[in-house]
C-alpha cells in the first residue's frame, strides 16, 4: 500500500515537473520568436522582395540604397503608347518618372505592421516570396509634354462636306477628324503608374472625334435641273461689277426642299461690300441677276412666290421675263422669291463668263419627275406681254399656264 502511495505520488511529480518543463520551453520559445521578430521592427521581413529584388533583412536605409544601385535599370522600362494603330515607345526616364521610394516603403512597412505574430512568423520560417513593386511619380508637365508631342501627329483635323464645282456640281461629304485627349490620357498613365511591373507596359490612350460639318442629303444632287444665261457689256466697268458681286452672293446658296429662296437674303442690300456704284432706287446691274435667276427657276418648274417687273422693258431678255429689286436706306427692299418644290435641294451655281452671267439650279435625277419645261413670251401690243410656261413630258406637252401679264409704263 505503501508502495502503491509512493509510486503515484512519483508520478505526480514527474507529471507536474513535465508540465513546469513544458511551459518553461513555451516561454523560451516565444521569448527566442519575440526576439527574432522585434528586429523587424526596422528591417524588411525575410522573403520580402521588391520587384525581383530580395530585401530580406534589410533596413529601409539599405534597401532604398539597393533600388537607387538599380536606379537606371527600373527606369529604362519601355512604355508602349498605343494610338490609333500607332504605337509610340519611351521609357520611364525619358517621359520624367522618378522611382517614388518613400512610397514603396511606406507599402511595405504598412503591410508589415498589419500582420499578425503568427503571420509574420509563418513568414519568416517559410520560402513563399512576398513581391512588391516599385512606385512611380512624375510631374504633369512632364508628361503633358510628351503627350502634346504625339498629339501634333495623331491628330487630324474633320474635313467639311462641300460642293466640287471644277466639273458641275458634286456634294464631297465631311471626314471626321480625331483629337488626342490629352487631360483623359494622362490621367490614364498615372493611374497605371500607381504601380508599374512589366518590362514593357502597354497604355491604350484615348482621344475623342471630331464631328465634320456634312450634309448626307446634299449627295443627292447629281443633276443640273435648270440653268439661264443672260449677256452683259463687260466694258461698263462698274455695272459689270455689280453683276459679278451679285453672282459671288448667290453662288452656293442651298436652297432646302420647300423653302423660299429670297434674292434680298444673298443679293442685299445692293450698297455693301463688292458694290461699286449704286441709286436709292435702283440695283445698277443686280437686277439682271434677279431676272436671270427668276428665269431659272421658271426653267426649273419651281413656284414663283415674288416677282416684280421693271418700268420698262429689259434689253437682255424677252417681254415680261424680267424681274427687278431694290433695296431702300429705309430698310424695305423689292425682292424675287421663289419656292424650292422639289423632295430634293437645291444647289445654285452662279457664275460670270467674260459678258454672259450664268445662273445653274443642281438637284436630283429625279427631282422634275421626268418633266421638262420652257418659257414663252408673247406680246401684247404696245408695252404689254403675257408669258406662258409650257410643261412637257417624254417630249409631249402636257400643260400650258399662264405666268403673268406684264404692261411697262416707259419704253
Amino acid at each position: 500500500m505503501k508502495e502503491k502511495i509512493f509510486n503515484n505520488k512519483n508520478r505526480l511529480i514527474f507529471l507536474i515537473s513535465s508540465l513546469i518543463l513544458l511551459i518553461v520551453l513555451y516561454i523560451i520559445l516565444i521569448f527566442i520568436n519575440y526576439s527574432s521578430l522585434k528586429k523587424y521592427d526596422n528591417l524588411i521581413l525575410k522573403n520580402v522582395y521588391v520587384e525581383q529584388f530580395d530585401m530580406s533583412d534589410y533596413s529601409y536605409k539599405r534597401a532604398k540604397a539597393k533600388l537607387e544601385f538599380y536606379n537606371e535599370y527600373l527606369l529604362n522600362k519601355v512604355v508602349v503608347f498605343k494610338i490609333n494603330s500607332s504605337e509610340y515607345k519611351y521609357t520611364l526616364k525619358d517621359l520624367g518618372f522618378n522611382i517614388d521610394y518613400k512610397r514603396t516603403f511606406n507599402e511595405i512597412k504598412k503591410y508589415q505592421d498589419n500582420l499578425s505574430v503568427s503571420k509574420k512568423l509563418m513568414i519568416i520560417n517559410s520560402n513563399e516570396k512576398i513581391k512588391f513593386d516599385v512606385y512611380y511619380s512624375v510631374s504633369d508637365e512632364a508628361l503633358v509634354n510628351t503627350l502634346n508631342s504625339i498629339k501634333s501627329v495623331v491628330d487630324v483635323s474633320a474635313v467639311d462636306g462641300y460642293f466640287d464645282t471644277s466639273n458641275g456640281v458634286k456634294y464631297v461629304s465631311g471626314v471626321d477628324g480625331f483629337s488626342l485627349n490629352v487631360d483623359m490620357s494622362k490621367e490614364i498613365i498615372k493611374d497605371y503608374f500607381l504601380k508599374a511591373v512589366d518590362k514593357e507596359i502597354n497604355i491604350e490612350l484615348v482621344g475623342d472625334s471630331v464631328k465634320s460639318n456634312t450634309n448626307e442629303s446634299y449627295a443627292s444632287i447629281d443633276t443640273m435641273t435648270s440653268s439661264f444665261t443672260t449677256t452683259f457689256n463687260a466694258g461698263i466697268t462698274q455695272r459689270a461689277t455689280n453683276l459679278r458681286s451679285a453672282l459671288n452672293y448667290i453662288n452656293g446658296a442651298i436652297v432646302e426642299p420647300g423653302e423660299v429662296f429670297s434674292y434680298y437674303k444673298y443679293a442685299g442690300p445692293y450698297n455693301k461690300a463688292g458694290y461699286v456704284f449704286y441709286y436709292e432706287f435702283v440695283g445698277n446691274g443686280v437686277c439682271q441677276i434677279a431676272t436671270t435667276v427668276y428665269d431659272a427657276a421658271l426653267l426649273g418648274g419651281l413656284e414663283i412666290v415674288k416677282r416684280y417687273p421693271h418700268a420698262k422693258k429689259s434689253v437682255y431678255v424677252d417681254g415680261g421675263l424680267d424681274a427687278t429689286v431694290a433695296s431702300y436706306s429705309s430698310g424695305w427692299n423689292i425682292d424675287m422669291q421663289w419656292k424650292n418644290t422639289y423632295k430634293y435641294p437645291i444647289y445654285i451655281k452662279a457664275y460670270a463668263v467674260g459678258g454672259e452671267a450664268h445662273v445653274e439650279f443642281w438637284s436630283n435625277s429625279n427631282a422634275k419627275e421626268g418633266k421638262t419645261y420652257s418659257t414663252e413670251s408673247v406680246w401684247l401690243g404696245g408695252r404689254g406681254y403675257t408669258t406662258y410656261l409650257h410643261t412637257y413630258k417624254d417630249g409631249v406637252e402636257i400643260d400650258k399656264s399662264k405666268i403673268a401679264t406684264t404692261w411697262y409704263i416707259e419704253d
